[in-house]
């Protein structure tokens, strides 16, 4: 053997040192790729399979659940015909397991009817019967586990046994166990509690929604009603109220704003009261209804209609006469007939025999009605109406208003009469709709109304008007007197300035004639007298103005007027 290994491997190193480079990397790489071949078999064939989480089909709601929890907690899973649920291994199955165990969410494994699916025939009535209680918990538990307000629920009914006579019979009783979703209202939604009650009662013969115990997984009884029924109670009392409170105010406000329409909003008040009969009743009734045969014509003041009882429906009438001798019957022979002593002999002469006779179906009329009253309707109504009268100013021969002595102006009341009373009660009446048979009350009374505060602001509103006009008036007077001193003022003003400025020019003419005198006289003398600049300059501006006065004279008239017009 050895030698044969020699052999071999001499042989492979022989033929391997003969082959060229190319072909001895081709070999390498040949193997290589065997190698690698080999690893990755190995490697595939040694991983685990796939596992199923549970062995046995899960029902579509507990299979709801646990896949909504594996995708709460992010696991790797996926599904198969919507019954299996498959993981990685059987490792990650065990985990999930017991992970699933701790939350609560394993397969409930409740059985309904399939337990009769297969039957041995060794099965006594007694375990038929105990199959069947746990079939009809185990569907109404389905049934129940489909609510999306219900996470998990727990049902136990029992179920007496039937005794000999019906009145022994013990009645079937039933108590469930809920435990609410989270965020679900069952607890406090007692409709949702009806509905459950009634699910389980309906679902078992001989079981009465009132047998029925609903509790939450805390032990808190919530099948118990008493309560809302005294809230339905007080709700419909509530309810009551608010209608009749609404039709009371809707009434006042109609009467009192047809009475304000008339008087003035200030002078009327009105307050109704009214009840209300809730009790709804349906009346069925057979009306025997005389047959009109022409109805009465409204526009005529008197009744011309025509009604009959009843018609005759179909009439029969018989008339029979007979004259000859007459028979009278016999018994068999040997026998004696029933027929009087001498009877016998009198009826062989002839007899006569009249029969008339009137038969008359008459056909009666009738109306069958079913009457449904309305949720309610009015039992009495009572309306109270204050009316105020009317206030008149009194004026004295002037025609200027009285004033009392705080400084007020005198009135007097003027009461409504009592036509004015009647007819505003017709017109509440006609409002209301008036009736004897409801016992209906309608009050209207003339009271005189409070109106103190009223007068109080309109004589104060007086008073400030008269004392505004006064002092409007007086205002007026200062304004003129002041006018008019101004005007005094500034005329006498001027006047003293024009004479001023008269008595100053006529004062430097003196001046200027006196100078002129003087120096006329100095020249006619000889003298010369020295005159200052300024004096020269004014001598000289005095002899332009005075030539230019006496060629221009209207111009410088203008000017001497426009300066007396600045000042």
């Amino acid at each position: 053997m050895d030698n044969f290994l020699k052999k071999l491997v001499e042989n492979f190193k022989n033929l391997f040192s003969k082959l060229t480079t190319t072909q001895k990397l081709v070999l390498f790489g040949v193997a290589a790729l065997v190698v690698v071949g080999l690893i990755f078999i190995l490697s595939f064939s040694s991983k685990q399979t796939e596992s199923l989480l549970f062995s046995s089909p899960i029902e579509q709601q507990d299979f709801t659940r646990i896949t909504n929890k594996l995708t709460e907690w992010n696991a790797d899973y996926s599904t198969k015909e919507d019954k299996f649920i498959v993981v990685a291994d059987e490792k990650t199955g065990a985990y999930l397991r017991m992970k699933l165990g701790a939350a609560g969410v394993l397969p409930t494994g409740l059985k309904g009817w399939e337990l009769f699916d297969t039957q041995s025939w060794t099965t006594t009535d007694f375990e038929r019967d105990i199959n069947k209680r746990r079939a009809i918990i185990g569907e109404i538990t389905r049934h129940i586990k489909l609510l999306d307000d219900v996470e998990d629920v727990s049902i136990q009914v029992t179920m007496p046994e039937p005794e000999l006579y019906i009145d022994e019979d013990m009645p079937y009783t039933a108590s469930v166990i809920i435990t609410p979703s989270p965020y679900s209202d069952l607890a406090t939604n007692k409709k949702k509690i009806k509905g459950i009650i009634d699910l389980v009662a309906f679902g078992v013969d001989r079981l009465s929604p009132e047998n029925v115990v609903v509790t939450d997984h805390h032990g808190n009884i919530l099948s118990d009603f008493t309560s809302e029924d005294e809230v339905d109670y007080l709700s419909r009392a509530r309810e009551e109220w608010k209608i009749k409170e609404r039709l009371r105010l809707k009434m006042q406000t109609e009467i009192g704003d047809k009475l304000k329409a008339v008087l003035g909003g200030d002078k009327v008040d009105v307050s109704v009261e009214l009840a209300l009969d809730f009790d709804q009743k349906k009346v069925e009734k057979t009306e025997f209804i005389p047959i009109v045969k022409r109805p009465d014509n409204p526009e005529t003041p008197y009744d011309e209609s025509e009604v009959e009882l009843n018609v005759i429906r179909s009439e029969k009438d018989t008339s029979e006469h007979f004259e000859g001798v007459g028979f009278v019957p016999e018994g068999p022979p040997g026998v004696e007939p029933n027929i009087p002593p001498g009877y016998k002999e009198a009826m062989g002469e002839g007899t006569k025999y009249d029969k008339t006779e009137n038969v008359k179906n008459y056909e009666i009329s009738q109306q069958v009605s079913s009457v449904v009253s309305a949720p309610y309707k009015i039992d009495r109504l009572s309306v109270a109406v204050w009316v105020d009268g009317t206030w008149e100013k009194l004026f004295d021969e002037d025609g200027k208003p009285q004033i009392t002595g705080e400084g007020g102006i005198k009135r007097r009341y003027i009461p409504r009469t009592a036509d004015e009373i009647k007819s505003y009660e017709e017109i509440v009446k006609g409002a209301i709709g008036y009736s004897i048979a409801r016992r209906d009350t309608v009050i209207v009374k003339n009271i005189q109304f409070d109106r103190t505060d009223e007068f109080a602001l309109e004589d104060a509103y007086l008073k400030k008007r008269e004392q505004l006009r006064k002092t409007l008036l007086s205002a007026l007077i200062a304004l003129f007197a002041i006018f008019i001193i101004t005007i005094a003022y500034r005329a006498i003003s001027r006047e003293v300035a024009r004479r001023k400025r008269i008595k100053e020019e006529e004062l430097a003419r003196q001046q200027q004639l006196m100078r002129e005198a003087a120096l006329k006289s100095a020249e006619e003398e000889g003298v010369e007298m020295e005159l200052s600049a300024e004096e020269r300059a004014r001598l000289e501006m005095q002899e332009n103005v005075m030539n230019i006065a006496r060629e221009h004279p209207e111009e410088v008239a203008k000017l001497i007027r426009t300066w007396l017009a600045e000042e």
